[in-house]
């Protein structure tokens, strides 16, 4: 799944935290329905693609590590709850402020990855390539937008499977630190606008929110995956290769497998597009090597923007002076304006489960 937006450091005093009672309001606020969302022609099929759930993780894990000598390239994708908090205001650090904050609020839904050789070809003699890991998620009590889960639903993510079958995240961590998918120098790690995805991948491996740092972040992302790329990093100045995934698939006639919003066949559409450009010529070894381990969004000069003031922040915030239609309500969060998502399904209203904001 993917996401101008940012926010600026203000002092405290120009606007208090929220109180409890505003935050149990904004979690109980009648969830807006968002409009038809029109889901791709795909074929339902998924005959590549290995759905793992707790019953059978620690058997494809263990079979997976057996093949990264040989299949060390890895096209990966997850799917997510939405975007929940968002920001009004531009700096440099405002991508991952925002995404920081959304990835230590929410779960992570799934994890897709793909596994090729260094000529993007799939393991041999077995049936699978990609494996699907559907991690524990209950949609009524862990928050997602409505419209990412009405998306994911349509797409034919089971969400009451989820709640019986997925996976611990205690397990995960364990078996895949010990997997040889992560701390390998010898893995390579293709994602497109990969942000969120490594976000989500590097929460469940350190147990513990992200770093409170960009820097600190990305040094992790160095620590653990070592060698990643950002396929939209690598064409962002190429006019003919602009858009999401799905556009870019199509102008270089990569077909999908499997169901599309579901994070396995996004994961094979990944690493494909990305063996595509090089055997187009469009990704050459120079480029490649230069483009290593930066993410789209994330360390990005053009991001350094002139920021707005807070008067402009309050008229943005509050059009007409009428929160009853607003998609975003405003929080300060370690003296950052933030706003949340009012369209977010949650029943329980225990404030305990929103993120603690700290002043």
């Amino acid at each position: 799944m993917s996401e101008n937006n940012s926010f600026k450091k203000i002092p405290k005093k120009e606007l208090s935290p929220p109180s409890i009672n505003s935050l149990n309001e904004i979690t109980s606020k009648k969830i807006i329905n968002p409009p038809n969302i029109s889901i791709p022609s795909v074929s339902s099929e998924q005959p590549g693609i290995m759905e793992v759930y707790e019953d059978n993780f620690v058997e494809e894990i263990k079979f997976i590590g057996g093949l990264l000598e040989e299949y060390n390239y890895i096209g990966m994708d997850t799917e997510y709850p939405g975007i929940v908090f968002s920001v009004q205001q531009i700096t440099k650090d405002f991508y991952y402020r925002t995404l920081k904050m959304n990835i230590d609020s929410l779960k992570i839904i799934q994890l897709g990855i793909t596994l090729t050789n260094s000529k993007g070809e799939y393991p041999k003699n077995y049936k699978y390539h990609t494996w699907q890991f559907n991690f524990e998620f209950d949609k009524k009590t862990d928050k997602i937008t409505q419209s990412s889960l009405n998306l994911l639903e349509q797409c034919g993510i089971d969400f009451s499977k989820l709640k019986r079958k997925g996976i611990k995240h205690s397990d995960f961590a364990q078996y895949f630190m010990t997997s040889g998918l992560v701390l390998n120098p010898d893995v390579r790690w293709i994602s497109f606008h990969g942000c969120y995805d490594f976000g989500y991948l590097l929460k469940l491996l350190i147990t513990t929110p992200l770093p409170e740092t960009e820097k600190e972040f990305l040094d992790l992302c160095d620590t653990y995956f070592i060698n990643y790329y950002d396929i939209k990093t690598m064409v962002k100045r190429m006019d003919n290769l602009q858009g999401g995934l799905n556009k870019l698939a199509q102008n270089l006639e990569v077909l999908r497998e499997g169901k599309t919003h579901q994070a396995g066949s996004d994961s094979v559409v990944t690493i494909d597009v990305y063996f595509k450009l090089r055997e187009n010529g469009v990704l050459q070894d120079d480029k490649i090597l230069k483009d290593k381990n930066c993410l789209f969004g994330v360390d990005n000069e053009e991001d350094n923007k002139e920021t707005i003031t807070y008067a402009q922040f309050a008229n943005l915030a509050f059009p007409g002076n009428s929160s009853n239609n607003m998609l975003y309500m405003p929080y300060v969060y370690n003296n950052y304006y933030y706003l949340v998502n009012n369209n977010t399904q949650q029943t329980n209203n225990n404030p305990t489960q929103m993120p603690v904001f700290n002043m």
